[in-house]
């Protein structure tokens, strides 16, 4: 069952969730906000959000074993994410995923994952465009929300029991696909493969001392990315960020 703790307005849910950790606080297992003031993506991006229109949600896997490798978390949760959207919203367009967890309708950004492990217990914060009629002209030509899409109503705020259906189904697509990694990790990857939107782009490699910049290949059945470097080589890493 998911029990969440709600706010109107907080830093960043993933900053909450990781304090309910520390504090080894189990009454909820989500933290969700109608607005977000310092919200951040992977490298430390900033997420805008609308208050009351988006999904701003931080999930808490209690004893959920941890995969191997950890990265597999966020894998997991950006297809969960996408499944739970095209089941709630059945005129959505299918959702594609570019590597490692960014969300994508038609080439722009629809949502992202943030994965990361507190004192061994994953922490998942995930952010999706829901109900934004418009964006701010510097995010007008890369983002989009379900209601631009077609998926639902835009311009309105998002109930409360609208976002813990979301949550709850999200929660449930991803334990179901940490339990399918451990039983048959080739049927995770043959799901990522079907939503991929990754091969062609380009990324930074950062465990590369001069992190140079290298195009998508593929995304391997262990969830590195393969690269071709300006050399001709083939490198794989975890190791990335979008260029």
């Amino acid at each position: 069952m998911t029990r969440i703790e709600w706010h109107a307005t907080i830093d960043t849910t993933q900053r909450r969730a990781r304090e309910l950790v520390e504090q080894g606080n189990r009454r909820y297992n989500a933290v969700c906000a109608d607005h977000q003031t310092a919200g951040r993506g992977r490298q430390g991006a900033q997420w805008l959000d609308a208050p009351g229109q988006s999904l701003l949600v931080s999930l808490i896997l209690w004893d959920a074993p941890l995969p191997e490798p950890v990265g597999v978390i966020g894998v997991c949760a950006a297809l969960a994410t996408a499944d739970a959207l095209e089941a709630h919203y059945p005129d959505l367009p299918p959702v594609r995923l570019k590597y490692p967890n960014d969300l994508l309708l038609h080439g722009r950004k629809l949502g992202g994952v943030l994965a990361e492990v507190v004192e061994g217990v994953a922490v998942v914060g995930i952010g999706v465009n829901l109900a934004q009629g418009v964006f701010p002209p510097e995010l007008a030509a890369t983002a989009i929300s379900v209601g631009q899409a077609g998926g639902r109503g835009a311009g309105e705020r998002v109930s409360e029991s609208e976002r813990a259906a979301l949550i709850a189904a999200i929660s449930d697509h991803l334990r179901g696909l940490l339990t399918l990694w451990y039983d048959a990790p080739a049927q995770v990857h043959a799901r990522w493969q079907a939503r991929d939107d990754t091969v062609g782009r380009a990324y930074r490699v950062q465990d590369l001392p001069d992190q140079p910049i290298g195009v998508a290949l593929q995304v391997r059945p262990d969830f590195q990315l393969a690269l071709r470097l300006p050399s001709g080589e083939t490198y794989n890493t975890y190791y990335t960020s979008a260029v």
